[in-house]
């Protein structure tokens, strides 16, 4: 009986130690350290199931094995992460508290917590890398008119060959832009965080305008506003309501780095940006920050760079702005696109056919009032056989069965030029017949293409061809009274040679007919040399440490930074 007793106490506690032997098996399928401590295999299926393909394809590369073993990545990781507030990012949003957390404690985590650190670390370089190379939104999510090639970033790549190299600060550095705005822009934040917390200053709720010395309840808080952002120095007077030459010249700095005109006349506009906050401008350089994520950073080796709510063009090649220019934009009901591309030709004496929205709010309605719109709008009717038809003869209800064409003139609404480059939205840069738009600070006017201050001048530095095309050559290509000239020099040479005829032959018939009027013609010019067109929207940077913004025209800032909270 006792050996019996004994036989099966043997063979209860073998089957007991083969099952922790069991279980033992697949904990170490799970978690099996080499001898070394500085590797481990995952359970594949751990990864599986998370159905994160970056995830899985990031691991299933790396053999399931743990990778974040260098002490030194993890601490240039989460430094990064730490860091990301610079970028206008949030270190929460990458689980930074938790990273901390486990790395105060990774000498004493147990197995399956060191595992749950390494695929921590890994979401969050994969999520960072992914911010910093294109944003954490996507803008053809957000507008309709944005028209920005989506960026494809190989994120396991850049995590991956910085591990392995030793160069994950360098790859993750070289996430973020290079673009001169957006360092600017990091610059702007820094600054913006260096100012003292707002105390209640309090909202100038003026409706009229304050003129130079003149008194108004109001110029108290304007001092204390300017005082604030430094553009005013002086504090003994700030309690006078008196508008004093000193607050006016602080007035005027404030608009110039505001982009409004510097006339110390606080109006509108003015009282708007005095009424900004701290708080409301660094969530308008973090909403601006997110944008220069979307936008390219290959910038190429000759292109055009436009600010919508600046109003401004430049021209740069080499790295050097050879061109600036002012512009006008779309207004905010019929906003200027988002968009890059490359320019394809110029169109000198271009004619105008009427888009489809001018079409229907601003032709159509006019034109069943009174068909004369047509004529004094210089537009001629066209059918599908370009033949033209009577604006007596026009009615609504067949309207869209033909095309509204403005001829090569001085009051066509394209002006002498335009330059085309493929997009979906039928804009482009052109001339204007409203010249004096440009003496507007606010020029947020047109119907969504962009007019050039000077579109001859940007004709000229495009075509880069001095012999084929000089500014004189575009010039007189473009005026009609040149052409006008060149008929009378005709004229007067077949006057002159109908002269000797006559001495010659009293008899001889001379055909008297005139010359026909000259008309400007369109003429195309192919673009040779590859010039490429970034057209983006930013509204904040600093020049030499001093903040400048810009009226955010299509009221796009405080929209996106509530999206980047939530």
């Amino acid at each position: 009986m006792n050996k019996f007793y004994l036989v099966f106490i043997f063979l209860i506690l073998i089957f007991w130690n083969k099952s922790i032997l069991k279980y033992s098996i697949f904990r170490t399928a799970v978690y099996e350290f080499s001898p070394n401590n500085k590797s481990s295999v995952i359970d594949s299926t751990l990864i599986l199931n998370t159905h994160n393909n970056l995830l899985i394809d990031f691991y299933r590369k790396n053999n399931f094995e743990l990778v974040w073993n260098s002490k030194s990545d993890r601490d240039i990781l989460i430094q990064e992460i730490t860091n990301s507030e610079n970028e206008g990012l949030e270190p929460k949003d990458y689980n930074q508290a938790t990273l901390v957390n486990f790395e105060e404690k990774r000498e004493t985590l147990s197995d399956s917590l060191l595992i749950d650190y390494d695929i921590a670390l890994t979401l969050s370089a994969q999520k960072l890398i992914s911010h910093l190379s294109s944003g954490k939104l996507n803008p053809k999510k957000l507008y309709r008119n944005w028209d920005l090639e989506e960026k494809k970033i190989p994120v396991n790549i850049i995590l991956e060959e910085g591990i392995k190299n030793g160069k994950l600060k360098a790859n993750l550095e070289n996430c973020k832009p290079k673009h001169w705005v957006y360092k600017k822009l990091k610059s702007s934040l820094k600054l913006l965080k260096q100012y003292p917390a707002e105390k209640t200053i309090g909202l100038i709720n003026l409706k009229e305008k304050i003129v130079p010395n003149t008194k108004n309840i109001y110029i108290p808080l304007v001092k204390k506003r300017l005082n604030y952002w430094g553009d005013l120095k002086e504090k003994d007077t700030i309690l006078t309501t008196f508008y004093n030459k000193k607050t006016q010249e602080a007035v005027k700095k404030f608009q110039a780095r505001h982009g409004l005109k510097p006339d110390a006349i606080i109006g509108k506009s003015t009282i708007e940006a005095l009424n900004y906050s701290r708080n409301q401008r660094i969530e308008q350089v973090i909403a601006n920050l997110e944008r220069w994520r979307w936008y390219t950073q290959n910038f190429e080796e000759n292109y055009l760079l436009i600010n919508v709510p600046d109003y401004s063009i430049v021209a740069v090649k080499n790295k050097d702005t050879l061109v600036s220019q002012k512009i006008v934009v779309g207004r905010d009901t019929r906003m200027t696109p988002i968009l890059d591309s490359k320019l394809s030709n110029i169109n000198l004496n271009p004619n105008w056919t009427v888009p489809p929205t001018i079409l229907k709010e601003d032709i159509y309605p006019e034109a069943k009032k009174n068909p004369t719109i047509f004529k004094k709008k210089g537009l001629l009717i066209l059918d599908q056989n370009n033949e033209e038809i009577n604006p007596y003869d026009w009615k609504i209800k067949e309207a869209y069965l033909y095309k509204y064409v403005q001829k090569p003139s001085r009051n066509n609404s394209l002006g002498s030029m335009k330059i085309n480059f493929p997009n979906r939205f039928s804009v482009y840069l052109h001339d204007t017949n409203h010249r004096d738009y440009f003496d507007y600070t606010f020029r947020s006017l047109s119907s969504g293409c962009v007019r050039l201050e000077k579109p001859l001048e940007m004709a000229t530095y495009i075509l880069n061809d001095s012999l084929k095309w000089p500014l004189q050559k575009i010039r007189d290509t473009t005026d009609i009274s040149y052409y006008n000239k060149l008929q009378r020099k005709k004229q007067l040479e077949i006057n002159l040679k109908n002269s000797k005829l006559l001495a010659k032959n009293p008899f001889f018939k001379i055909d008297n007919k005139p010359l026909p009027k000259p008309e400007l013609k369109t003429i195309v010019v192919k673009i040779k040399e590859p010039i490429y067109l970034h057209l983006w929207y930013w509204t904040a940077w600093e020049n030499k440490g001093i903040l400048q913004f810009r009226e955010d025209i299509y009221c796009l800032d405080a929209d996106l930074y509530s999206k980047l909270k939530y």
